[in-house]
């Protein structure tokens, strides 16, 4: 359609003949007009059906059912099978059908239906209410078009749905309709589609149980591998709507395996609801959508599938109070059980107000990417088991890193791992707690930051097997003192508390050309003070209030203590050169009578020590 200034205009200037014409469509007059009403034509002449061409009224009082479904029969033979509903309202009191004419009919031209009013997303001008417990429109024509239709029901019945789109004859998985700022008020479910195809976007729904439906459909599908399962579940673009007051906004279910692939979820505004989506979704991207007041289980719930989706960029979250019964949702985004996450990435959402954990995961998950997120005002019931992140089970491969989260209103911390946590990362966050991690264990391969944005210290979760390696990139303004590529390793005890591991390795520089010393840290026997030594070109240092050490501040050796001193065995023909080693003391097995003796050097020749009598 054009521009809606021009359908306006057009709307205005075509008021006085009873019928008014579509962005591109002329008024055709004939010389009866005034017992048969005017048809309309688009710009290259092609004629265009009304209901009122048909008997329609239009004034919410009158039966136009017949109307309505005259001019969709009558335009199946038209190479542009368009009906026009000009403003008015139009009572139906059974299902309409837009049918599969293609297959049914041969000979006919492709299906390419398009149902055209002139309302837009909160403007109702050509509106259609329906007066029968069941489907309003059952659209059967692929590769069609609703465009700015609203959709009414006077009151919400047991099984009345707005729209049911689904084929019935060959390639009955292949829809593709287009659903263009309509409006949908008072259904069960507001659009039911059966198959792939879907674009709906610009709509408002509301006061709906569901919105939108997608399912499959069952039995043998006919057609090519494209068809087929699981590549035949694709195609859905579900954009710029607002849902407000369903139950649940959009539900794909009934997929074998959970195949439902290839979906584009988003800018989609739920102001009042309980999900903006439930179901089995692969491959897919949900993002930009604002949930502003969510209730009960899940605002995103994953029933199968669970993989290759990424979830970023919304805004989801209950609501900072309680109105009415509406409690805030458990969770914000859901994988349940049954469902492995795998390949998913969540980024760059607000999580706010809900009753138990943003991002919640039934069981084990397996590289999940949760980066960039803020996290407030979750854990709403104060349980011991959730947390900004929940997952029930094992944690692989998962990389946390620079999320904003606030403090676990339970004494817990914002990650809960039920099982172990490996070949993961959770750093850079920044946390109103002391650590973040809670874990039924976590592995050697994994590096969780011990203080939330603290890159200075590193725990490592292992006993053992354990290392890290620091580079200084410094390359000016270095001080005698400083600190370059050292690390420390500290035990989770304090001072006085019992045995731990105290020490480690500082590297520091000792002058301002960046020449660098190694203090080796370590602790007395007898407190938990950690004391030094150093080493460098100067030697071995030690501290001055500990003469246990070997060294002393002029590098020579001053006393050693030890249990027993053991010397390597030479012989007579491997003794090295006296030369080379003036006062060391060796032992000879086979220097003096073919016996063991002591020697030592004199810095010309070895002198033997002759042994004594055994220790008897």
């Amino acid at each position: 359609m054009t521009d809606r200034i021009n359908r306006r205009m057009m709307i205005r200037s075509a008021a006085g003949a009873g019928v008014a014409g579509v962005g591109g469509l002329a008024l055709g007059g004939t010389a009866h007009a005034e017992t048969a009403p005017p048809s309309l034509v688009e710009a290259d002449g092609s004629p265009v059906l009304t209901p009122q061409q048909f008997g329609a009224v239009g004034d919410g009082v009158a039966d136009d059912t017949a109307a309505i479904q005259a001019a969709i029969n009558a335009a199946r033979s038209q190479l542009n099978k368009i009906v026009v509903l000009p403003p008015g309202l139009y009572k139906v009191t059974s299902t309409i059908v837009v049918g599969d004419h293609e297959y049914e009919t041969p000979g006919e031209h492709l299906n390419r239906f398009v149902l055209r009013g002139y309302g837009m997303f909160g403007e109702e001008s050509s509106k259609i209410t329906f007066h029968h417990d069941g489907v309003g429109i059952r659209w059967e024509a692929s590769l069609g078009g609703i465009h700015g239709i609203a959709f009414d029901a006077p009151v919400k019945t047991a099984n009345n749905v707005g729209i049911h789109v689904a084929r019935n004859s060959a390639n009955t998985d292949d829809t593709d309709v287009t659903i263009v700022e309509c409006s949908f008020l008072r259904f069960q479910r507001a659009i039911e589609s059966v198959g792939r195809g879907f674009l709906f976007t610009k709509n408002k729904v509301a006061v709906c149980t569901t919105g939108i439906t997608i399912s499959w459909p069952a039995g043998e599908i006919p057609g090519g591998e494209v068809h087929k399962l699981p590549y035949g579940l694709r195609k859905w673009l579900i954009t710029d709507n607002h849902f407000h007051t369903n139950f649940d906004a959009i539900v794909f279910n009934g997929a074998p395996d959970g195949d439902f692939r290839g979906a584009v979820i988003s800018n989609n505004l739920l102001d009042i609801g309980r999900r903006l989506f439930k179901g089995s979704l692969t491959n897919s991207t949900i993002s930009g959508n604002v949930v502003e007041n969510g209730n009960g289980n899940a605002i995103i719930e994953i029933d199968s599938g669970g993989h290759n989706l990424t979830i970023t960029g919304n805004v989801i979250g209950g609501f900072d109070t309680t109105p009415g019964a509406h409690e805030p949702p458990i969770y914000a985004i859901s994988f349940v059980a049954g469902v492995t996450a795998t390949n998913v990435t969540i980024s760059a959402n607000t999580f706010n107000w809900l009753r138990g954990s943003p991002i919640g995961f039934a069981g084990s998950a397996d590289k999940i990417s949760i980066t960039d997120n803020s996290f407030d005002h979750y854990n709403l019931a104060n349980t011991a088991v959730h947390g900004a992140v929940r997952v029930q089970g094992d944690a692989t491969r998962f990389a946390i890193v620079g999320n904003v989260i606030s403090a676990n209103r339970n004494a817990g911390l914002p990650i809960r791992v039920d099982g172990t946590m490996s070949q993961s990362n959770v750093v850079g966050n920044v946390s109103e707690q002391d650590a973040l991690v809670q874990a039924g264990s976590i592995s050697a391969d994994s590096f969780v930051e011990s203080a939330p944005g603290r890159f200075t210290r590193l725990e490592v979760a292992a006993a053992k097997d354990a290392a890290a390696r620091v580079v200084s990139t410094a390359t000016a303004g270095i001080a005698a003192g400083d600190g370059y590529g050292g690390y420390v390793v500290e035990s989770a005890l304090t001072a006085g508390a019992g045995p731990g591991v105290k020490g480690g390795v500082e590297v520091v520089a000792v002058n301002a050309s960046g020449s660098a010393a190694t203090n080796l840290l370590c602790s007395t026997n007898s407190t938990n003070e950690v004391v030094a030594f150093q080493a460098s070109v100067a030697g071995l240092v030690p501290p001055t209030d500990n003469s246990r050490d070997i060294g002393s501040a002029d590098a020579s050796i001053r006393t050693v203590y030890a249990h027993a001193a053991r010397l390597h065995p030479y012989t007579v023909a491997t003794v090295p050169p006296a030369a080379d080693a003036p006062g060391a003391l060796i032992q000879i097995v086979d220097g003096r009578a073919g016996g063991p003796c002591l020697a030592m050097s004199d810095g010309k020749s070895w002198r033997t020590v002759p042994l004594g009598t055994a220790v008897r």
